[in-house]
């Protein structure tokens, strides 16, 4: 083995390892932020959008109890690897009250929460990973 050979698996490890990290922690809070969102008749849910690149804008009509369709967009839109931005976006004018607490189904919110939950998993990750 030479030294450019341990560089170069060195290298692969290390970018398989990076891509791996971001993708679950991409699926995992974009999943948890859906799943604690606040559900009447599901049009909270269902209104959040991902997309690769740029937000997505505007609203949809979708209505998601369950979350599920909004999880299966998470999972189709977010990239394989590290390195492209990815959004969730919700456009709904009462999102932000939502995730200030008015609703009493999730009154620590749904980003904040989840986003706190998320770092500890990819500290942990990271500390799993090293390479």
């Amino acid at each position: 083995m030479s030294f450019s050979d341990d560089i170069r698996r060195f290298a692969t490890k290390t970018t398989e390892a990076h891509d791996k990290i971001a993708r679950v922690a991409t699926l995992e809070l974009f999943s948890g932020v859906i799943k604690a969102t606040p559900v009447d008749t599901g049009r909270a849910r269902g209104n959040w959008q991902t997309a690769a690149g740029s937000p997505a804008t505007g609203e949809t009509d979708r209505l998601d109890k369950s979350g599920a369709e909004a999880v299966s967009e998470v999972e189709a839109k977010t990239p394989a690897g590290a390195g492209q931005v990815t959004y969730l976006s919700n456009n709904l004018p009462y999102i932000a009250d939502l995730e200030n607490g008015t609703s009493t189904q999730a009154p620590e919110g749904m980003v904040k929460r989840n986003m706190d939950r998320v770092q500890k998993m990819v500290d942990a990750a990271i500390q799993k990973n090293k390479v």
